[in-house]
C-alpha cells in the first residue's frame, strides 16, 4: 500500500507544471515560511494554540482556540479526519511547533505551523 501511495505521489509531483516551485510540492507537514495574503489563506481548520487570554486580545477570523496542552483531548472535535488540513499558529510559532509534533504522533498527516499571529496579520491574513 505504501508503495502505491508513494508511486501516486511521485506521479502527481512529476505532473506538476514546470513553474511550480519546490515549496509547492513539499510535504504537508512543514513550517510555513510564507503564509501569503488573505485570498491565499490555506484551507482547513485554523487553530490558535495560545491561551484564552491571548486569543481574546486578537485572533484570525474563524480560528478555534485550543491551548497546546488541550490539543490531545480536543482535536477530534474540530478535526476528526487525520488527513484534513490543520493550520496552527501561536505568538511566535514555538508552541505551534510543539503542537505540530503532538499531532504528528497522534497520526495527523496534514499539519502546518504558520508561526506567530502578528506575523500572519502583517502578511495580510486576518
Amino acid at each position: 500500500m505504501r508503495t502505491l501511495l508513494r508511486t501516486a505521489l511521485i506521479t502527481t509531483i512529476l505532473a506538476l507544471p514546470v513553474g511550480v516551485q519546490a515549496a509547492d510540492a513539499a510535504p504537508a507537514m512543514q513550517t510555513a515560511s510564507a503564509a501569503g495574503t488573505q485570498s491565499q489563506r490555506t484551507k482547513g481548520v485554523w487553530i490558535d494554540v495560545r491561551s484564552p487570554e491571548e486569543f481574546k486580545e486578537g485572533h484570525l477570523n474563524g480560528a478555534v482556540n485550543i491551548p497546546g496542552d488541550q490539543i490531545p483531548a480536543r482535536i477530534r472535535a474540530v478535526s476528526p479526519d487525520k488527513s484534513a488540513p490543520v493550520n496552527l499558529y501561536c505568538r511566535s510559532g514555538r508552541r505551534a511547533e510543539a503542537v505540530l509534533q503532538t499531532l504528528k504522533q497522534m497520526g495527523y498527516t496534514n499539519v502546518t505551523n504558520h508561526g506567530g499571529y502578528q506575523d500572519l496579520v502583517n502578511k495580510g491574513i486576518r
